[in-house]
């Protein structure tokens, strides 16, 4: 086998790992102990700008973890973030035990088809309980080593570090048997984890190189958008003229955002976009039910693209809880300009602006243009809200009348001096004197007409309450027949 991979140009590469869990079960503590007392600081002083990966050394070897969000919002990302590793670490809170999003993670690493060890963090808190969360892990259908399984568990401290550099080993163990290799001399490709519009340097992508060496100056294509690396840096920010396997990387040269989750692959090129028109076909895309009565064309800009794709998840199963159909017409990142209202259609349009800004002449354009809703925020949770509010205020045609009751035609007397008496039964509701009401026979509304008077027992009343019978006389153009329905309304 050695003699194959030597004649392939494989050589081992270091793996790459993904931390999932559900939220507040101490992922991003366990991270942040991991970068502070494992990562070697270089020249620019640590880490000082998040990229979304970042590598460390253990007894001389490096391990790469992609940062990904634990929060239920970004499951997509998360699940895209699984297929790229080779190992995942399920995060479980010694003092919580498994929860929903303890079992979506195990959905996403099942899905990518990799190996994972499980850390039991907040070992020192009072109120941990291994024993129980093991059993909980059992139930859920982890089968632990030492419990017939063969997926390795380990308790953890954040706080104390007290079994971390353990647990880290076990990583590298697991990682050793899946024999990773790559070949250096090969063109780059990977997957894209991040992208942003850096206002200063442009579009900027985080990477993890799988196979191959990127190098400066390198023409890269993901998603059909092309770019050229014009800056190079590692996951701390340092300039660099090359990387290979399992790095993260930072890049500037992309010519437009890309989406996460995107594979890249370096040395070659492609056509440019099309025009307007014919990106609109592309672009065009839905978020919900299309057989929904409710349409919502929408326009995403955010920060990154990590943040449009969690947005347009969110804005997706809003669509399906609530049947509504939403038209994606753009998701990209950078800052609200009129660029982006060309692409509009005739009627409303949602805007959603997450952490960015908007050009001065929007604020023009949406004070003559109604029809452009703008809603700006930097909370997932709290832009939801803000389009379901909208959707129901702007979409949502409201009733403009109130059903008071229905009545059942039994008899039609001789008409009086063009009026018709008509003798009923109250089947829902309740009826009232000098109120209006549709005729309806077979389910199609014939004529509308209003009660000149309303009689029970010969009386003249005000009302009458469903069960009750009643005599009306009423105006109405068509001659009411037996079985028909009279329907009351009044608007409101």
């Amino acid at each position: 086998m050695k003699d194959k991979n030597k004649q392939l140009g494989l050589v081992s590469r270091p793996p790459i790992i993904v931390v999932l869990g559900h939220v507040d079960h101490g992922k991003t503590s366990l991270l942040d102990y991991i970068k502070k007392t494992k990562i070697v600081e270089k020249e620019s002083g640590g880490i000082t700008q998040h990229i979304g990966a970042y590598e460390i050394e253990v007894e001389g070897k490096k391990i790469t973890f992609i940062d990904t969000p634990g929060h239920e919002a970004f499951s997509k990302i998360r699940s895209r973030g699984a297929k790229v590793a080779d190992v995942a670490i399920l995060v479980v809170a010694a003092d919580e035990g498994v929860k929903p999003q303890t079992k979506e993670s195990l959905k996403d690493i099942e899905e990518a088809q990799i190996p994972f060890v499980t850390a039991i963090t907040k070992i020192d808190k009072q109120g941990a309980n291994l024993e129980k969360v093991k059993n909980e892990l059992s139930e859920a259908g982890v089968l632990l080593e030492g419990r017939g399984g063969d997926v390795p568990v380990s308790g953890v401290s954040s706080k104390t570090g007290q079994g971390i550099d353990e647990f880290l080993e076990l990583i590298l163990l697991l990682s050793e048997m899946q024999e990773l290799k790559a070949n250096p001399n090969n063109q780059a490709s990977g997957v894209v984890i991040e992208s942003h519009l850096d206002r200063f340097r442009g579009i900027t992508a985080s990477l993890i190189i799988t196979d191959g060496t990127l190098r400066l100056r390198d023409n890269v294509v993901a998603d059909q958008i092309e770019g050229k690396v014009k800056i190079l840096e590692d996951f701390q920010g340092k300039p660099i003229s090359e990387a290979t396997f399992s790095s993260p990387v930072k890049v500037v040269g992309f010519e437009k955002s890309v989406p996460v989750g995107t594979k890249f692959l370096a040395g070659c090129t492609r056509d440019k976009m099309t025009d307007l028109s014919e990106e609109l076909k592309v672009i065009g895309k839905e978020l919900g039910d299309k057989d929904s009565k409710i349409k919502i064309p929408l326009i995403i800009k955010s920060d990154t693209s990590g943040s449009g794709e969690a947005l347009e998840h969110v804005i997706a199963q809003l669509g399906e809880k609530n049947n509504w159909f939403f038209l994606l017409l753009r998701n990209e990142t950078g800052d609200i300009s009129e660029g982006d209202f060309k692409i509009v259609l005739s009627g409303k349009t949602l805007i959603i602006g997450f952490r960015v800004r908007k050009r001065p002449e929007i604020n023009n354009i949406l004070l003559t243009n109604k029809n452009l809703l703008l809603i700006e925020g930097g909370v997932i949770y709290e832009i939801e809200d803000k389009v379901k509010e909208f959707v129901e205020n702007e979409f949502i045609k409201k009733p403009t009348e109130e059903i008071l009751g229905k009545l059942e035609v039994l008899a039609v007397f001789n008409p009086i001096k063009g009026s018709q008496l008509i003798g009923g039964k109250v089947i829902e509701g309740s009826i009232q004197n000098k109120i209006r009401f549709r005729l309806v026979r077979e389910e199609e509304i014939i004529s509308q007409g209003k009660i000149l008077n309303l009689q029970k027992n010969k009386a003249d009343v005000s009302e009458v309450k469903i069960g009750e019978e009643c005599g009306l006389l009423v105006n109405c153009p068509e001659k009411a027949e037996q079985g028909d329905l009279l329907e009351f309304f009044r608007k409101i």
